[in-house]
């Protein structure tokens, strides 16, 4: 029992480091983020909030979400949205797709400045995301000259968001708050 209870505080050890690690160097933070306008290509999740994700709304259809600081330019989410639908049409062997429209607007996120779970000293704060949703459909044959081919794009675009940018204007304390 207690090699397994310290086997079990290694591993959660190595997690805190990690989690550490990233928190440090600006990995999934919004605010460092914002002040580099690089939104990155990955998944958003609870602890990330920037990054893509995706809802299937039938079997040939979806709906990307891209999230990023407010400065993020429009044509880098735009870029996200493309790659993620080009990566989905790739792993689930739909040769080809179109993104029938973008759609951008702007969102408020609550949070507690610190970390804190709502002590009496704790600081409720907003923070404001560039927000894109695309609309994407999928087919196996080329109805028309629209549609692109789901891997060779995967691979052209996932290439131009590895380059690096050029950096964009910090992140205005004023308009990055959101009341």
């Amino acid at each position: 029992m207690t090699r397994l209870r310290d086997t079990a505080a290694g591993a959660l050890a190595a997690i805190g480091a990690l989690l550490a690690a990233g928190c440090s160097t600006g990995i999934g933070n919004v605010g460092s983020l914002g002040s580099t306008g690089a939104l990155p290509y990955q998944h958003s999740n609870a602890i990330m909030n920037a990054g893509y994700s995706e809802t299937q709304l039938g079997p040939d259809r979806y709906r990307i979400q891209v999230k990023g600081p407010l400065n993020t330019p429009r044509e880098r989410m735009e870029m996200v949205a493309t790659t993620r639908a080009a990566e989905i049409g790739k792993d689930n062997h739909l040769r080809y797709f179109k993104i029938e429209g973008f759609e951008h607007a702007t969102t408020c996120q609550k949070y507690i400045a610190g970390g804190q779970r709502g002590g009496s000293g704790a600081e409720k704060k907003q923070t404001g995301f560039a927000v894109l949703n695309a609309n994407v459909v999928y087919t196996k044959d080329t109805p028309d000259p629209s549609y692109v081919e789901s891997k060779a794009a995967f691979d052209q675009y996932r290439s131009q968001l590895d380059q690096p940018q050029a950096g964009s204007l910090p992140v205005d304390p004023a308009t990055a708050q959101c009341g």
